[in-house]
């Protein structure tokens, strides 16, 4: 059935093209199937007029808003002249993008080499073949359940908690409860007592997203990465969605005080240019041959031109370090929703990434839709329910005091509505 909503004719009727062309599957469920034509700063205009503060980024994606002067620039500057595509070609851009991301990762002595990829599941799929390869022998894939890395290949088979893929072990990951390191430890142990030097590799989301933003202890990673150093295990980072200061540190490796063998990155890396990349070990990287992690759209010259234009505006406009004072702000002003509102059971996060965990997902999907409708012109952008019933709050990193004091606002004025 399709979305409508009173006094938007244009919306409402790009709404029932939309359904008429375009398959369902292709779009996550959001209840207000919002129809966006301008977006610049923090902002989105519907077709009918109506702005919108975004607090979605994409899908953790424009960490620098859209419409960026300077990400634009540079970008044009980077790729200027060069093809779209430049299949099995050597360019310069790509050097320097690949160049790039590994001193960005100054701390992690395994940030060594670069795999490009067009998708983060895609980034997922080839960072895992190459652990595979460097150790043939082993089988097990383990992975902590309740993650998500994608809807295809093995990224699929390592997603949520249970899996077709009779190779693939699931541990525990920090949800709230109260268990000790020793818990999770004893997890692991158990896998490799049970196939000893069969682990190929440990992969893990520093945050879970999907499963409801749940932020775990720095041990917990800490854990991980100790056990996989004991047994010669590929530890895997999937910050598809935690990368270039959503976490609060350019990366989220350097939140949780870990060195993984492969970091896979994604979403927001090339501020909305499709694009992915594996950071990583040169050996395990390397233990994948000449065609066996080709694509056509991986590396393109636009993909690392983003790249490099994101890491440009990033250095110049210390794009982290305001990030933090805006997590500040945004973390203060939940927290007083939370005092508000009785259906609003918990407010989980860190840096700019939060859940607001709401009563039940009917109650969720209200709250988006009011949001939207906050006022006759004005509203905030949220996604449909995480969990069916977590609100995700990821707005761009760019965003002001002004704009984050004004969409609390609207929230606090809007939600009183909800019977």
């Amino acid at each position: 059935m399709t979305i409508s909503f009173d006094n938007e004719p244009k919306s409402n009727a790009l709404r029932l093209l939309m359904d008429q062309y375009v398959a369902q599957s292709q779009s996550t469920w959001t209840p207000t199937q919002v129809v966006i034509t301008r977006a610049k700063g923090r902002s989105l205009w519907t077709a009918d007029g109506r702005r919108l503060i975004d607090f979605t980024s994409g899908v953790l994606v424009s960490n620098l808003g859209y419409a960026h002067r300077g990400f634009e620039k540079r970008m044009a500057k980077y790729c200027k002249g060069l093809p779209l595509n430049a299949y099995n070609m050597v360019t310069e851009v790509q050097i320097d993008a690949s160049r790039r991301l590994i001193r960005s990762m100054q701390g992690n002595a395994n940030a060594q080499q670069t795999l490009w990829a067009a998708s983060g599941s895609e980034g997922i799929q080839k960072a895992m073949w190459a652990a595979m390869h460097h150790h043939p022998e082993r089988n097990i894939l383990v992975a902590t359940r309740g993650g998500f890395h994608g809807k295809k290949g093995l990224a699929a088979d390592v997603s949520g908690e249970t899996s077709p893929n009779p190779n693939v072990r699931f541990i525990s990951f920090p949800m709230g409860g109260d268990e000790p390191e020793a818990f999770y430890r004893a997890e692991l142990d158990a896998i490799w007592n049970e196939a000893p030097d069969k682990v190929a590799l440990l992969i893990t989301e520093p945050y879970l997203g999907a499963k409801g933003s749940y932020h775990p202890p720095k041990w917990y990673h800490q854990l991980l990465e100790q056990w996989c150093r004991e047994h010669d295990i590929p530890f895997i980072f999937d910050e598809v969605q935690a990368c270039f200061g959503r976490t609060g540190n350019m990366y989220a490796w350097q939140s949780y005080g870990v060195q993984p063998d492969l970091v896979v990155l994604g979403k927001g890396v090339a501020s909305g240019v499709p694009a992915s990349v594996v950071v990583g070990r040169a050996d395990v990287l390397g233990s994948l041959h000449y065609g066996e992690a080709s694509d056509t759209f991986s590396g393109v010259p636009g993909a690392c031109a983003a790249v490099c234009a994101t890491l440009d505006v990033f250095e110049d406009e210390k794009v982290v370090a305001h990030a933090r004072r805006a997590a500040k702000w945004l973390r203060k002003g939940l927290e007083a929703l939370k005092q508000k509102f009785p259906f609003i059971l918990e407010v989980r996060g860190e840096g700019l990434v939060f859940g607001i965990d709401i009563a039940d997902a009917a109650t969720a999907d209200a709250c988006v839709v009011e949001a939207y409708r906050a006022k006759t012109k004005r509203g905030v952008h949220f996604l449909g329910p995480l969990a069916g019933k977590v609100l995700r709050v990821s707005p761009p990193l760019t965003i002001t005091r002004d704009e984050v004091d004004e969409a609390l606002t609207l929230l606090s004025e809007a939600w009183p509505r909800i019977g």
